[in-house]
């Protein structure tokens, strides 16, 4: 019996050579039956996920980690226990796809056809009114604020790597560090924050390994809270984040967490999941267990 597989696919991200081979490969192969869905804008695939999670085998996202978080999101409105979720990475940043071996064309296609499947947790961030799931790392502060600016950006016309490292620039200098307090029964912290992360998975911002021994099936998230620590300070260790190890600072806590409160009186903080803007503080963040089986 063949399989069904949707392809949701950012409509306007010109497709790498790789991404072009993998899609003809699936193309190609006589078990697979392959739907193609282009998205035109914010939230189409979302929308694409929670009609495709009906009806396929496989829902494969062909994009960033925007692109990701927003499939893994719709698929998540009426989960279907037996669906099966891929990447073809085909963004900027890829961060996602780091906690995974290299990516190789004709390997994805074979475990797809031959039910190589992972089981993996998800993070799921509630706010007062709504509720987002991630896939890989989610933090308010700095970071959520440079995606908001990045944003902003993209609205003008400005795009690409380039357009990324102008909004890290530009957030460094506006950027004012408000108080946070993060708890629950085995952890606390207060005080100012430049920024607060939950990772499922390593990696951030482009290769950045904010918690090093994340695991994407431990049944936990991990936690670094970034607290009164100066920009300079924290671009000063982008090299040893880039090589895995953790900061080495008295305001630098990291912590393991099935759960966690995040509070501050700034209440226009942004929250990003996996690269999207999904909120304004405050949350909660815990971990949904064994919640997606993923293309291994």
């Amino acid at each position: 019996m063949k399989k069904t597989v949707t392809l949701i696919i950012h409509g306007h991200r010109k497709l790498s050579d790789k991404t072009l081979e993998t899609i003809e490969l699936m193309s190609n192969e006589p078990t697979l039956t392959v739907k193609k869905e282009l998205t035109k804008g914010p939230g189409d695939a979302s929308e694409i996920a929670r009609n495709a999670s009906k009806k396929s085998d496989v829902v494969v996202a062909v994009g960033g980690d925007g692109t990701c978080n927003e499939v893994i999101n719709g698929m998540m409105i009426a989960p279907n226990p037996n669906i099966v979720f891929g990447v073809i990475p085909n963004g900027t940043g890829n961060d996602f796809v780091r906690n995974f071996p290299p990516f190789d064309p004709n390997m994805f296609v074979t475990s797809i056809v031959d039910d190589s499947v992972k089981v993996m947790d998800l993070g799921k961030i509630d706010f007062a009114q709504t509720s987002r799931y991630f896939l890989n790392v989610a933090d308010i502060g700095f970071g959520a604020s440079v995606i908001e600016t990045l944003n902003k950006q993209r609205m003008r016309g400005i795009s690409g790597k380039m357009s990324y490292n102008l909004a890290i620039l530009r957030t460094f200098f506006s950027y004012r560090k408000p108080m946070m307090r993060v708890h629950n029964s085995d952890f606390q912290f207060e005080g100012k924050s430049l920024m607060i992360v939950f990772s499922n998975g390593t990696t951030f911002g482009s290769g950045l390994q904010i918690y090093p021994e994340a695991k994407l099936d431990s049944g936990k998230l991990g936690l670094a809270v970034i607290g009164d620590v100066s920009l300079f300070e924290y671009a000063k260790n982008l090299s040893n984040l880039k090589d895995g190890r953790k900061i080495d600072h008295p305001q630098v806590k990291y912590h393991e967490f099935e759960k966690i409160h995040v509070t501050t009186a700034k209440e226009d903080l942004c929250v990003e999941t996996d690269g999207e803007i999904a909120g304004r503080s405050s949350i909660t963040v815990q971990v949904m267990p064994k919640a997606l089986r993923v293309i291994a």
